[in-house]
């Protein structure tokens, strides 16, 4: 996998982490739990701030605006499908040889897209 396109997943993924920890009832569970969310988003929020200063500005600047646009920036392609749009891909994206080895942007909704089938 390319490795800004392995950077932005990994970006998304620690967003997903940090929103659900915000949100009351999964911090009560976590609570119940034993854990302490407030100090499990302090240091997800630490990562995410070292990862996105390792993306290169073209791709963060976008990512940031495709999340404040959608909500989420980087989407599976699954069976040649885009997750974030649900429109066929054209052929040339989801058959290429070497899959993830560039950074792809749908053409319809313009999110980054990775190849997970």
């Amino acid at each position: 996998m390319h490795k800004e396109l392995e950077k932005l997943v990994s970006l998304h993924d620690l967003d997903v982490m940090i929103s659900d920890l915000k949100h009351k009832p999964v911090q009560t569970q976590e609570k119940n739990l034993g854990f302490s969310p407030d100090i499990a988003v302090e240091k997800l929020e630490e990562l995410r701030s070292e990862l996105e200063s390792e993306i290169e500005v073209r791709y963060r600047d976008m990512y940031n605006q495709l999340c404040r646009h959608y909500g989420n920036a980087v989407v599976p392609v699954i069976h040649g499908i885009c997750s974030g749009c649900f429109t066929q891909l054209p052929t040339i994206l989801s058959t290429a040889s070497e899959r993830n080895a560039e950074v792809n942007l749908c053409p319809t909704c313009g999110r980054f897209i990775y190849m997970a089938d």
